[in-house]
């Protein structure tokens, strides 16, 4: 049933996409607000609707479609915010202004320590107790829930919606810096316009799962800081793909029983080898 959740996440990914680039900060946030508000809606009457099998899929819903769909509403809040702020002076007095909005960011994760080492290493050991609506209050301090969404959350589901923004929030600051200062910026176009335009993942969605797993447990992005939710969202929008529930793809993984548990990376090393024992480089 997760299923219906994610195309609705998609659907909202690809209408805020589409958004057109000129439109000024407070249209994009009108615009963005309308669709979200819609997709709020489609969202409650779908849970209203839907019974959830098991506690496994209440808390995958909970802990990673709800934080993805809600976290863009925030997400272009705090855009607009940035945009709305930022001071017409000289090129470092807007650098320093947004080098401040950094810190002020690396403060809510500072505030919100457990949760998000929680939320950036994929903890599971609480997730019944985060992530059930009818498990009882949670005894530690989080953030309330806006009016309009809590019928569709946990607390710390809108808290991981919460992480989710703001990290992305923070690759739109750098973007904004690199604006500045003329700096290419860090989600340019390789030279060659849309050269890679019809690349896409043809394989296994699994082997995407792997390959991210493989990625995020050897530490290989951003120093090992990226979180693996982040690291799956990033081959998603670069292989063109949608995993779906990134636990239940690792369970297909486990379940490989006569063929290697690691299977498209032995494939790669195999071929590697191949090559390398070819002589032809």
């Amino acid at each position: 049933m997760n299923e219906i959740f994610e195309k609705l996440k998609v659907d909202l990914l690809e209408r805020l996409s589409n958004l057109e680039e000129q439109l000024t900060p407070i249209e994009r946030l009108h615009a963005a607000n309308i669709i979200s508000g819609d997709i709020t809606l489609r969202l409650k009457e779908l849970i209203k609707e839907h019974v959830f099998l098991s506690e496994e899929e209440e808390i995958q819903f909970f802990k990673h479609i709800n934080p993805e769909i809600l976290s863009h509403q925030i997400e272009e809040g705090l855009r607009y915010k940035l945009l709305i702020n930022q001071p017409i002076n000289t090129t470092e007095n807007i650098v320093q202004y947004y080098e401040e909005e950094m810190k002020t960011m690396q403060s809510f994760y500072r505030m919100n320590n457990f949760h998000y080492q929680y939320y950036k290493n994929n903890f599971m050991e609480l997730d019944k107790i985060y992530f059930l609506k009818n498990n009882g209050p949670v005894t530690i301090p989080l953030p309330e829930i806006p009016y309009n969404i809590i019928y569709s959350c946990t607390p710390m589901s809108f808290l991981f919606a919460q992480f989710i923004a703001y990290e992305r929030t923070q690759y739109f600051i750098l973007q904004q810096i690199a604006k500045v200062r003329n700096w290419p910026s860090v989600y340019s176009e390789s030279e060659g316009g849309d050269e890679f335009a019809d690349f896409k993942w043809t394989g296994d969605i699994t082997n995407v799962v792997e390959l991210a797993y493989g990625i995020y447990l050897t530490g290989q992005i951003n120093h090992g800081n990226a979180s693996l939710n982040q690291i799956v969202r990033w081959l998603e929008k670069s292989l063109k793909v949608n995993v779906g529930i990134i636990q239940k793809k690792f369970t297909d993984i486990e379940r490989r029983k006569r063929l290697s548990i690691t299977k498209f990376l032995d494939q790669m090393k195999q071929a590697i080898l191949k090559k390398i024992d070819s002589g032809n480089s």
